[in-house]
């Protein structure tokens, strides 16, 4: 995983590559034909790492009862275990920290014609559901990945290139879910990756166990809208990418479903609870299992299985 991991960020250098060709692809292919490599960072720039270097862990909880969030839950409704160790919660937030939303779309040709029309309106009535405090980015792919449009306040901007994009080519799924989680960090801001497909990647460098291991090191929450047809192939890439981080999948089963089910994860990241604690009485580095439950009330808890830390991180 190392080598194919360093190879993709000499790629990302230039702000976009091409798995199908072992090459950074040129500015006129991609869904934005002529665009400029917009996005550009810097491999030296690390992924974002949960936990990383900081002395207080975050931990996005969506709690649930019938199917509908459970709003008016506080610090004492919870019980947190990091590797079986209970900690002490420092505070308890409901859906207060900004967002950055990094939509990840796939543009293959399955995706041309009608199917695109309803993406763009589904996603647009996403960005429209977005505070004036929060930021959205826009990351498209087919053979090619392209950051279309970094992390911004600026929405029209997203949507001006949503509106302009074209269908066509192969799917790039794995990598392209790769480029959202090493954009640059959220820092306080909550990230949620939003990745829209209709199939299975054919074409990416890295495999899906690669990217399931990097997003569950992240501090990303992975959503997905799947609008695989009945009878396609199995592939349970989606389903574990957004296990590992505590984010759910939606199933868009017809082209008129997509602005629901693009609604619905929305939703669901306005509902949920940011959890904060410093580990106590627990090894720092290396994997940590996490263990979320309630107390006093009732209800069925989502969040990430775990985290990672550094050995680079202060023991406590």
């Amino acid at each position: 995983m190392t080598l194919l991991l360093a190879l993709l960020s000499a790629a990302l250098a230039a702000g976009r590559f091409s798995p199908a060709k072992d090459t950074i692809a040129v500015a006129e292919s991609g869904p934005w034909p002529g665009q400029p490599a917009a996005g550009r960072f810097s491999p030296q720039e690390k992924p974002p790492v949960f936990g990383v270097e900081v002395e207080v862990v975050r931990v996005e909880v969506l709690v649930t009862r019938r199917g509908e969030p459970v709003r008016d839950l506080s610090a004492e409704n919870f019980e947190l275990r990091d590797n079986g160790v209970r900690q002490q919660l420092h505070s308890t937030t409901f859906e207060e920290a900004p967002v950055n939303a990094l939509l990840v779309l796939d543009l293959s040709e399955s995706v041309k014609g009608s199917k695109l029309d309803a993406l763009r309106e589904a996603a647009g009535a996403f960005l429209d559901g977005l505070s004036p405090v929060d930021r959205a980015a826009l990351v498209g792919f087919q053979q090619s990945v392209v950051v279309a449009v970094p992390a911004t306040h600026a929405i029209p901007s997203v949507r001006f290139a949503l509106d302009t994009v074209e269908g066509g080519g192969s799917t790039a799924l794995h990598d392209a879910v790769y480029v959202a989680l090493r954009l640059p960090e959220a820092g306080p801001r909550r990230s949620a990756v939003v990745v829209f497909s209709d199939g299975m990647d054919n074409v990416s460098w890295l495999s899906g166990e690669d990217v399931v291991e990097a997003a569950g090191r992240s501090g990303a929450v992975v959503y997905a809208v799947d609008a695989r047809e009945p009878g396609d192939p199995d592939d349970d890439f989606l389903e574990d990418v957004t296990r590992a981080t505590g984010g759910r999948v939606w199933r868009a089963r017809k082209t008129d479903d997509l602005p629901a089910r693009f609604l619905d994860v929305l939703h669901d990241i306005r509902a949920r609870y940011v959890l904060s604690y410093t580990p106590a009485g627990v090894d720092t580095a290396g994997w940590h299992e996490l263990e979320v439950e309630l107390r006093g009330r009732k209800g069925d808890v989502l969040a990430r299985p775990a985290y990672y830390r550094p050995a680079s991180a202060n023991p406590r």
